[in-house]
């Protein structure tokens, strides 16, 4: 398959499923339909499905345009496919899968004393955030270059500095920290990561998350519990080729 230079998509919730549509290739020329952002679950071996954030599950059914894809439970991604008439019990879709692209995929951190330089505060912005699939999924910008020697490393962390300010007692306070490894801030990038939200109090309303701007010093975005992929912006640009290089 031809390298996907850049996608614009719209979301359409159908049947209360996450599908994405309009796709374009190096040469305009469409070899897929549809794009869904997932998480691979594996079964046993290199047996696996995509989990989409609405519950249901897509199982791979041709995977002979991605012979070559490392399987890796837990691994967010976007999935480009088309759907195959022929249904298989226990899902709800089959799929052709045309290319899988995958997003980075991190846990949440504690950050003490000890860790706060290595974990970093270098600005960036969120574009986007959204909960779904028991992830905080985050399109984000940052300034860089495409220097593999500077890849910089990112972060959802809890504050356990005993300094750390006392935020909104309802949510639960996190940062989102950047490490730009001193990289030139040469042009601005775009991309995604998903943190894993694991032992979650449930009872709080939602998140607030600290960010250092890349404009506007530091600010704190807050995201209800309720929120889900439903309410996502009407359309989004999504890269599938990492600008600049994170971790």
């Amino acid at each position: 398959m031809k390298k996907v230079k850049w996608i614009l998509f719209s979301f359409l919730l159908i049947g209360g499923s996450l599908l994405l549509q309009s796709c374009l290739d190096d040469d305009d020329n469409n070899d897929y339909n549809s794009l869904a952002i997932t998480t691979i679950k594996v079964k046993a071996g290199q047996d696996y499905y995509f989990a989409l954030d609405d519950g249901k599950k897509m199982l791979p059914g041709d995977t002979t345009s991605i012979n070559n894809y490392l399987v890796k439970d837990g691994q967010r991604a976007f999935v480009y496919f088309n759907l195959l008439e022929e249904k298989k019990e226990g899902y709800d879709y089959n799929a052709k899968v045309q290319y899988i692209e995958n997003i980075l995929t991190k846990s949440v951190i504690p950050m003490d004393e000890q860790t706060t330089d290595s974990i970093g505060d270098d600005r960036i912005n969120i574009v986007d955030m959204w909960l779904g699939g028991g992830y905080l999924n985050i399109e984000f910008q940052l300034f860089g270059t495409q220097n593999i020697q500077k890849k910089h490393m990112l972060n959802l962390v809890r504050n356990e500095r005993q300094d750390a300010p006392q935020e909104d007692a309802d949510y639960i306070n996190l940062e989102f920290r950047h490490n730009a490894y001193d990289d030139t801030p040469a042009y601005l990038g775009n991309g995604f990561v998903c943190f894993k939200l694991d032992n979650i109090d449930t009872t709080k309303k939602g998140f607030n998350i600290r960010v250092n701007t890349l404009y506007n010093g530091i600010k704190q975005y807050k995201i209800n519990m309720d929120t889900s992929t439903a309410s996502l912006n009407a359309s989004l640009k999504a890269y599938t080729e990492q600008t600049i290089p994170v971790k």
